[in-house]
């Protein structure tokens, strides 16, 4: 499974209901107050959509260097029943575009490995994409710089209007790299992308010929599956998704007319999910093939279920306002079953789904490659809630009211410390940074 396959088969959920001004407007006056902590613009009162209004610059997030090792970012929580259809998509905060946490460094440091160890296999691009890279750098660039003002600083400042403009330098006081945009650039728009921000990105336009929406470049270093970015540079969506579930059934039809009515000022986003038992980045072991890894189900037994995670793939998706490509971001964030054991429901939602999603479901994700090896652990942990008083036994299954976030996300945000797991299962100076790359010891990692 590839992070565009999935929002892809999100997508084809969605467009089936018709997106409509009210329904939108009615969420964010619900959820408007989820983060006020963060002083979060009322998107009830600025609502844009159906406008053409420009985005508003983001908030800026005074942290510091030091304060980003300890971060935390948003907890997601992506997990629903019943598994059926249904609109998961919410309007995305720009704030939120290009969210920071305690795992930046690593993120950036794996991009850099893999991206020369790899090359095109997992960065590409068709010169037709030039303009749309060199406004998603810039979008990156001037993004970065007013969200994180301590993280970013300006050395040289000059537009980028690459007529009369002279571009920018810019030093990462995370990285401490040194980031020459100046113009003529020295590489290609979507390097200095990959080096800033810790996300995947596709870039896609739409054709002039034919009028179908193509992936035209993409830097996906991170595609947790099966994924070569040579290989579908150059294609339509439907071509490149044609084995997805739901696509043919869902999404086939609609996704041309989703596409075509997006305005720049309406970003959305949403997160997906799957299991496997390690942080690898590229590709986790559950979607490991026996070419390189003949040793899978031995690995997969001796590991404890404790040391299962959540691999959640957070998604965005926005229209550049001059190239008109649409850009698909996603970030694997990594939650480990354990510190979640203390929300309610959590564990009995997880159980629940690897054993009674729909079938194709269960195989895309290859939920059934590990969930006997880790049910009697979830049914412990069901049982931990039941006797702790978190949930009856009685306690109807059914998606949580803080979905898509944990439940306790509208109540521990601080500027210094990001979000703050309350519960005494989750250690805030936990970081898996050096046990992933300890994992790396397959072939194609």
């Amino acid at each position: 499974m590839d992070a565009l396959g999935a929002f892809l088969l999100f997508l084809g959920l969605v467009v089936s209901v018709v997106l409509s001004h009210k329904q939108i407007k009615s969420f964010v006056s619900s959820h408007a107050s989820r983060f006020k902590k963060e002083k979060v613009v009322d998107a009830e009162k600025k609502s844009m959509y159906g406008s053409d209004e420009p985005l508003p610059k983001p908030t800026p997030l005074m942290i510091t260097p030091e304060q980003v090792q300890n971060y935390d970012d948003r907890p997601w929580r992506p997990f629903r029943w019943p598994y059926h259809q249904t609109m998961s998509i919410f309007r995305l905060d720009i704030n939120h575009w290009l969210d920071m946490d305690k795992y930046y460094v690593h993120y950036i440091e794996e991009k850099k490995r893999i991206l020369n160890k790899y090359g095109k296999q997992n960065m590409d691009w068709l010169p037709e994409s030039y303009d749309a890279c060199y406004e998603l750098m810039e979008t990156v660039t001037e993004h970065l710089i007013q969200r994180y003002p301590l993280l970013f600083t300006v050395l040289k400042d000059g537009s980028f209007d690459e007529k009369t403009g002279k571009g920018k330098i810019i030093r990462n006081e995370v990285t401490n790299e040194v980031l020459d945009m100046t113009l003529p650039l020295k590489e290609y728009p979507l390097w200095y992308v990959t080096k800033l921000a810790k996300e995947d990105f596709y870039i896609v336009k739409k054709s002039p010929v034919d009028e179908k929406h193509y992936l035209v470049a993409a830097a996906v270093p991170f595609p947790g599956g099966s994924f070569d970015v040579h290989q579908k540079v150059g294609c339509n969506l439907d071509v490149i998704h044609s084995e997805v579930p739901y696509y043919k059934e869902k999404l086939q039809k609609s996704m041309e007319r989703w596409f075509n009515r997006m305005k720049s000022n309406e970003p959305v986003e949403r997160a997906s999910w799957y299991i496997s038992w390690d942080h690898k980045l590229k590709i986790n072991n559950v979607y490991q093939i026996p070419k390189y890894v003949p040793n899978q189900e031995a690995d997969l037994s001796s590991t404890d279920p404790k040391e299962f995670n959540v691999r959640v793939e957070r998604q965005t998706l926005r229209r550049l306002p001059r190239s008109q490509a649409i850009i698909f971001t996603n970030h694997p964030i990594f939650y480990s079953i354990e510190e979640m054991k203390d929300e309610p429901l959590v564990p009995s939602l997880i159980k629940k789904i690897i054993f009674e999603a729909p079938k194709d479901i269960i195989k895309y994700k290859n939920f059934e490659v590990f969930r006997n090896h880790i049910s009697d652990y979830l049914e412990g942990l069901v049982q931990r809630q039941i006797e702790k008083g978190i949930i009856d036994k009685d306690t109807p299954l059914k998606t949580l009211p803080s979905y898509p976030f944990a439940h306790w996300a509208d109540t521990d945000f601080d500027y210094v410390n990001g979000w703050n797991n309350p519960s005494p299962a989750y250690d805030k100076s936990a970081n898996y940074t050096e046990k992933a790359k300890q994992e790396l010891t397959n072939e194609n990692d």
